[in-house]
């Protein structure tokens, strides 16, 4: 009677695998190793998998599609006019977070497929992914342009391309520190610069009165504690 696989210990061995790989290398890391982190048999592993090829493949395909999901979740329909810039930065801001800190949690298994390690031959998903954020990136900037967000004479395609290429370094570079860096810093310095190199002259306006706002707060004299206590 063939043995029936036990989908817990698939997932044990998905998570096992996935660490050896990234501490090893495609090449390096052995079955062995796998079942061994995983606390499985041999036998185990290959009820599962036909290969560790398999596996990681297998690997590769779920954070691929677990990404792809990521940006599915933060589609922005309906782009926001121009007095509505703010809550809008601040949401394509907690998307890119998100985005970021994804890539930052499976750093070992992007780094392999985006810089060598085995995982070159994957490379085409990456590929797939980043031609589905470049059209989705188009779409946004056409109808930001249509509601008055966005300046009148850029070429979307060509932005879009500039915004993806923007983002895939972002990723690179995280993805390479030893520690975990300033996400949230890192993205509100890149989605500031790509955006005001946008927005149209009404959308400036916007934001340039609420820089000014927020700076005349900031230098505003503040009364002695004291003082302000016994009012």
């Amino acid at each position: 009677m063939p043995r029936i696989a036990d989908p817990r210990a698939r997932i044990d061995l998905l998570r096992a695998a996935e660490a050896i790989f990234a501490e090893n290398g495609l090449a390096a890391a052995k079955v062995e190793d796998i079942t061994i982190r995983a606390g499985v048999s041999k036998g185990a592993f290959y009820l599962h998998f036909k290969s560790k090829q398999d596996c990681f493949r297998q690997i590769v395909e779920g954070v691929v599609a677990r990404l792809a999901a990521c940006v599915e979740a933060g589609r922005f329909d309906e782009c926001a006019p121009p007095e509505s810039i703010e809550a809008l930065f601040e949401s394509r801001i907690a998307h890119v977070v998100e985005l970021l800190e994804f890539c930052w949690q499976n750093r070992g298994i992007l780094g392999m497929i985006l810089t060598g390690g085995g995982g070159t031959p994957y490379a085409y998903l990456v590929d797939a992914f980043a031609e589905r954020i470049e059209q989705q990136s188009e779409m946004w900037l056409r109808r930001g342009v249509e509601v008055g967000l966005y300046r009148d004479d850029i070429e979307p395609a060509i932005v879009a391309r500039l915004i993806a290429g923007t983002h895939e370094r972002l990723v690179r570079e995280i993805i390479k520190q030893p520690r975990r860096p300033d996400i949230e810093g890192w993205a509100r310095q890149a989605l500031d610069l790509l955006t005001r190199g946008l927005l149209s002259a009404a959308s400036s306006a916007v934001v340039d009165r609420t820089v000014t706002k927020n700076r005349e707060r900031d230098e505003r004299p503040r009364e002695p504690r004291s003082r302000a206590k016994a009012g």
